[in-house]
């Protein structure tokens, strides 16, 4: 059964270590770990078994052709890499901390032969930081200026949002489609994009709700083949393997307990684990039949407020009364206080009297 991006696949038992040297053998194989300490002709190294696991493994250094040691700023830089291209509606404030990041890198790391790449990413966060700082945004990949956003800044959010959910739909990401809804429904109920979805997200709702159901019909089939498998190892590997499980099991759940933490309403799911896939198939139901049955005469159109109210703020010659009138009608649409923020600042310091 595919599953669409939905479930984290279980990582091999043995995984390499953080910080860990490379050791090239004589077959061409790798081996990640530490050195400990050398006894003669032998390494012994520290080898990472689980997240919680450690074990030691003796290696000849004779088998070794090649020993790698690790450039920590290379490591971290392979994590700074990461930061640009930014992605689309980055915060002012998650700028902030990038940028930290790097500053922070090009300190420590002064002679990297990585330190040119990072100032590059650096001058770049530092300008699109500037732009979103004064009202700006990125929108499809290109840095927008305040003044080119702030005609039409609430449908053209709202874009990013819908561009989102529909490029995860297409893809069967039905979990990224859904998270994507979520902030659209959220954050632009009234924007024309989320007119326009409603049947989609329905489609989309229903072939996830066939997986998450097929998920849990299987589910007592599932775990009893995995504790089988389990019951035929022998006593170390079960140890082992038993082990790796209970870290795998424990790590989901600290990541679904912090995700209900933050607010999301579509959690991630793990095919051994029940609870959240039956609070996922009820949640599905309930989203389900409430969309089937909306109404949108009772949901304000915004978007087509907040564009008619640029007008009346920008036009000339407008005069406060006009300018209060239009920013009240506004802030009864059900706008956001960022994009009434937005309107306010585009009209007149001194309007006509």
């Amino acid at each position: 059964m595919k599953t669409y991006h939905l479930f984290r696949a279980l990582p091999a038992l043995l995984i390499a270590t953080a910080s860990a040297d490379t050791f090239v053998m004589k077959d061409g194989s790798k081996l990640e770990g530490v050195i400990l300490r050398e006894e003669g002709s032998n390494y012994v190294l520290s080898v990472q078994i689980t997240k919680s696991i450690k074990d030691e493994k003796v290696v000849a250094k004779s088998d070794v052709v090649k020993h790698e040691k690790e450039r920590k700023d290379e490591t971290e830089f392979e994590e700074l890499a990461k930061l640009v291209p930014t992605p689309d509606l980055k915060s002012a404030e998650a700028y902030s901390s990038d940028i930290v990041k790097v500053e922070s890198f090009l300190k420590r790391f002064p002679t990297s032969a990585k330190k040119a790449q990072a100032a590059k990413i650096l001058d770049t966060l530092v300008g699109e930081h500037a732009l979103v700082k004064d009202g700006g945004v990125k929108l499809d990949g290109k840095m927008i200026s305040a003044s080119d956003r702030a005609p039409n800044a609430y449908g053209l959010d709202a874009g990013i949002l819908a561009k989102q959910f529909t490029s995860a739909a297409e893809k069967n990401d039905y979990l990224g489609a859904l998270r994507a809804w979520g902030k659209l429904e959220t954050g632009y109920p009234g924007s024309n994009v989320y007119r326009e979805n409603i049947q989609t997200v329905l489609k989309v709702m229903r072939a996830y709700q066939m997986l998450v159901n097929t998920t849990l019909g299987g589910f007592d089939a599932r775990t009893k083949e995995r504790a089988a498998g389990l019951a035929g190892m022998n006593p170390g590997d079960r140890t082992r393997s038993e082990q790796a499980i209970k870290d795998q099991q424990d790590a989901y759940m600290a990541r679904v307990e912090k995700e209900k933490a933050e607010g999301l309403k579509w959690l991630s799911l793990d095919p051994y684990v029940k609870m959240p896939l039956e609070e996922t198939k009820r949640y599905l139901d309930s989203e389900i039949r409430r969309l089937d049955n909306l109404d949108l005469t009772y949901i304000p159109k915004t978007q087509e407020v907040y564009e008619e109210t640029y007008k009346a703020v920008t036009k000339s010659g407008a005069t406060k009364q006009e300018i209060d009138t239009a920013l009240s009608k506004a802030r009864s649409a059900s706008m956001p206080q960022q994009y009434v923020d937005l309107l306010t600042k585009a009209a007149p310091a001194t309007p006509a009297p």
